[in-house]
């Protein structure tokens, strides 16, 4: 036990971060796992239960692995006609495209009849009381919720996991937060976000996945507002362990979302891919490949005399250099060859072997 923690000591003293498995539902993330999917559905089914759950069909289908739908409470949200948005006030938009309570509890239990993880946003404590009470088995929070620290707490009192989204926010805003959760030891993990709708590439800063992962010790995933797909791979490269994305099942039901959501081709294209670049990761550790092996015999060098050598000579730098295949002695052992004695007869062009020479 004790050389245990003397190893895990001298891992995080190394820079390695040890980090616990982050599980939603019967998903697990850490070190090992592949990338996560989220479908985020927001409020593209335009309030409509059918619509949600074709949705979900769909995203089963591709391949994503998380179908999350956001809940509104726009009385307990926000103030009345204070906000602007999508072209009328956002409340009245939100009242118009909202799931109601029973529809919920419909989509929990036909994502779970079809096999698909159920996941939301809640954007005030009386919905995360709700979706609580509905049995979720965990939330996403929105960037503008990364400060509500009384939210927070309201999840964290569920004692269920939360991928907490960090867009529009400055760093110290982050670090508050993860403070404030590490200190009720919730269970939660971080995304960058970008909260522009769509989001220019200049300002994703991907970079940020690895620095939040490091600074943290948290798992980190990308929330992604871009209208196509290659951030999202780029955002996999750099670490992401959860991949957010906008879904709709055409664009042309003009939701308010549509801008930046992937239809179902687009979306399967992207699932398709994070799973090459999921098996391209590999463990980081440096080894000849099974099938390198035929190649690295013809391409990799060898010692060859260049000249006829008599046994007993000692051989010098005139009489051998490297030439392939790669089956003989290493080129990297050339110094070692020279200088040493001949115990046999060599022509020149011969591939040169251990039993010729004796140092």
């Amino acid at each position: 036990m004790i050389q245990v923690l003397y190893l895990l000591i001298f891992l995080n003293y190394k820079g390695c971060i040890v980090i616990d498995d982050f599980k939603l539902g019967n998903l697990s993330i850490n070190s090992d796992s592949n990338t996560v999917v989220i479908a985020e559905a927001a409020v593209e089914h335009l309030g409509n239960l059918n619509v949600a759950m074709r949705m979900a069909d769909a995203a089963k289908a591709i391949g994503v692995d998380i179908i999350k739908y956001q809940m509104h409470i726009p009385e307990s949200e926000m103030l009345p006609n204070k906000i602007k948005f999508w072209g009328g006030s956002l409340d009245e938009i939100l009242e118009n495209y909202n799931l109601s309570v029973s529809d919920h509890e419909h989509l929990i239990a036909y994502c779970k009849e079809i096999g698909i993880q159920y996941l939301c946003t809640p954007f005030c404590e009386e919905a995360v009381g709700v979706l609580n009470e509905l049995g979720v088995v965990g939330f996403k929070t929105g960037s503008g919720e990364l400060g509500n620290l009384s939210m927070m707490q309201a999840i964290a009192d569920t004692k269920k996991p939360v991928i907490i989204s960090t867009g529009m926010s400055t760093y110290e805003e982050i670090s508050l937060t993860v403070d404030f959760m590490k200190n009720l030891n919730a269970e939660f993990m971080l995304t960058n976000c970008t909260s522009i709708y769509p989001a220019p590439y200049s300002q994703l800063n991907l970079r940020l996945i690895k620095k939040l992962h490091s600074d943290f010790d948290v798992w980190v995933g990308h929330s992604d507002h871009t209208p196509d797909i290659w951030s999202s791979l780029g955002a996999v490269g750099m670490g992401a362990k959860v991949i957010e994305k906008h879904f709709t099942l055409n664009r042309f039901m003009k939701g308010p979302d549509a801008e930046v959501s992937l239809e179902p081709n687009d979306m399967r294209q992207m699932v398709n891919a994070i799973k090459i670049i999921d098996q391209a990761k590999g463990d980081g550790i440096k080894k000849i490949q099974p099938d390198e092996e035929e190649v690295r015999d013809w391409a990799h060098h060898s010692v060859v005399s260049i000249k006829d050598i008599m046994e007993g000579d000692i051989i010098n730098s005139k009489q051998v250099s490297v030439k392939r295949p790669g089956n003989g002695i290493p080129a990297a052992q050339l110094n070692k060859v020279i200088g040493s004695k001949a115990t046999t007869n060599i022509k020149a062009d011969t591939q040169l072997s251990w039993n010729d020479i004796k140092a």
